[in-house]
């Protein structure tokens, strides 16, 4: 028979969680939020950037979610079994809990989102996330159950991450559908109300929210601001609330209280820049030639001239300190290594790079650009606005581009979601991927696919590791630093806490839990 154990999370103990402040929460109020770019978006399983993420997580909700220490706490998901072969994962649903349409959330709706996610077709971002999962059953209306294919370690952190699918009303996406009509209905705190493009996406509160009491607003609208110091003069302002990404240079006076009526919530890890080669296609899928740009690049100097000296240099996804950093060695700034590359992959003198980069951006573009021509490489930058840099970088239309990527809790959601030949695949189809360098090695395939099977740390690490090295070996792309974000906002916005890595909700903090002083 079957051995199985049961972890029962009472709701109750939980998601107490003790008034912010001294104050007592008020309800009711909107609140105003520029954030840098638009949602991209009306499907919840696609196109997985952090702005997307981040105003997902305010109507979308998964069955697991991580606390501020990472540690899996319930969700729609109220307990979890798995069975002593490590095959089988049975999930409890909580009950009671309803969509933004009215309807009830079931075990059925859960399997259809899930195999949603794992449809080739859809482009999900959860599609190699879910590759280890063999079937979906529904024993009755509040449980589900995932068989895998092998013993897959970090499962439980992808029914807790937005990246692997979120739970949305059976039948609510067409299949392979490019456009959505609508956004399908949420189970989060707040439900969509309007959506104007480029101008305002409103959401209002859910009556009734499975986490009583919350949230404290009626209403939330998010307004996309590019630059950022227009999003701080709107601030300053009055005309909106709360602000992401405030700029560097003026963080200090926010802390010094020089701008009166403006606080500062820092995420210390929230921000991280690598320059990703496109490897699938010339010039840059000749390695020699992506050697010679990484040792052309001085981190430490990109970080003072863009980022007013913030942050850390990298070398990986994982900064120094974290669990999971790998010792290797470092590709540091070194111009006769740079040309010597160049002459051994044969670049002529007349040999020219593009770099595709966003209006706004300008000092990292021009600091790199500065940096290549004293190692002897020309670069020319394109700058273009959000909307066409996206449509270019999901056509595969590029040579080089900066981009980002989140701090995960498990490698598995970093290089088992992106670094893997079946969304390089992915990539090739012009699909749905996080795999933006287009980087395949069945090797590092087989490597990752190792350590998801295993449940020992030590093992599984030494196995990523073997695997982040390999990857870097081959230069897909130049991890440059991780760099604090930081939230600003008005002294009436109150009860606005957020992580280390910037998320503005989740089942703990942020805006289920922030409200107005009135």
């Amino acid at each position: 028979m079957k051995r199985a154990y049961w972890v029962f999370l009472f709701s109750v103990l939980a998601l107490a969680h003790p008034a912010l402040g001294a104050d007592t929460p008020k309800r009711g109020g909107r609140l105003v939020f520029a954030m840098e770019a638009d949602v991209s978006t009306m499907n919840p399983f696609v196109r997985m950037l952090s702005t997307d993420q981040l105003m997902r997580s305010l109507f979308y909700e998964t069955l697991f979610d991580f606390d501020l220490k990472n540690n899996i706490v319930p969700a729609l998901g109220q307990s979890w079994a798995i069975s002593k072969n490590g095959l089988e994962y049975t999930v409890k649903l909580r009950p009671g809990v309803k969509f933004h349409n009215g309807q009830d959330v079931t075990a059925e709706d859960v399997k259809w989102s899930a195999e949603y996610a794992m449809d080739p077709k859809n482009g999900a971002t959860g599609l190699s996330l879910m590759k280890a999962v063999e079937s979906i059953t529904v024993p009755d209306r509040h449980t589900v159950r995932f068989r895998l294919k092998e013993p897959t370690a970090p499962f439980l952190s992808t029914l807790a991450t937005i990246r692997g699918f979120v739970v949305v009303p059976k039948d609510s996406i067409a299949r392979g559908a490019d456009t959505l009509s609508g956004f399908p209905p949420g189970t989060g705190p707040f439900a969509f109300k309007e959506w104007k493009t480029g101008v305002q996406l409103v959401l209002v509160r859910h009556q009734p929210y499975w986490q009583k009491g919350l949230p404290y607003l009626d209403e939330v609208v998010f307004k996309p601001i590019a630059d950022a110091t227009v999003r701080l003069s709107s601030l300053r302002a009055g005309d909106v609330d709360i602000i992401e990404r405030a700029p560097s240079s003026f963080v200090s006076k926010i802390k010094k209280g020089e701008l009166p009526g403006i606080r500062v919530a820092e995420a210390s890890a929230a921000g991280f820049k690598r320059l990703i080669f496109n490897v699938q296609k010339p010039p840059f899928d000749n390695r020699k030639l992506r050697e010679a740009v990484a040792f052309a690049i001085d981190k430490r100097q990109y970080l003072e001239a863009a980022f007013w000296g913030l942050g850390t240099p990298v070398d990986q996804r994982y900064p120094a300190g974290n669990p999971w950093f790998v010792k290797m060695p470092k590709m540091e700034r070194d111009p006769a290594k740079a040309k010597a590359a160049l002459a051994e992959a044969g670049a002529g003198k007349d040999f020219e790079v593009e770099l595709l980069g966003q209006q706004g951006d300008e000092a990292e573009q021009q600091i790199l650009q500065q940096q290549f021509a004293s190692a002897g490489i020309k670069m020319k930058i394109t700058l273009l606005e959000y909307g066409t840099y996206r449509k270019k970088q999901r056509d595969r239309d590029f040579q080089m581009i900066i981009f980002g990527g989140r701090l995960q809790p498990d490698p598995h959601l970093v290089y088992g979601a992106e670094y893997t030949c079946a969304e390089a695949e992915q990539a090739k189809a012009r699909k749905g991927t996080r795999n933006l360098p287009g980087y395949c090695n069945e090797q590092v395939d087989k490597l990752l696919a190792e350590a998801s099977k295993i449940t020992d740390r030590k093992k599984r690490f030494e196995l990523y590791a073997k695997a982040i090295r390999q990857i870097y070996e081959e230069v897909p792309e130049v991890p440059i630093a991780f760099y604090p974000r930081f939230y600003a906002h008005r002294d009436r916005v109150k009860g606005f806490v957020t992580s280390d890595t910037g998320d503005i909700n989740s089942t703990k903090i942020g805006v289920l839990r922030t409200w107005i002083e009135k």
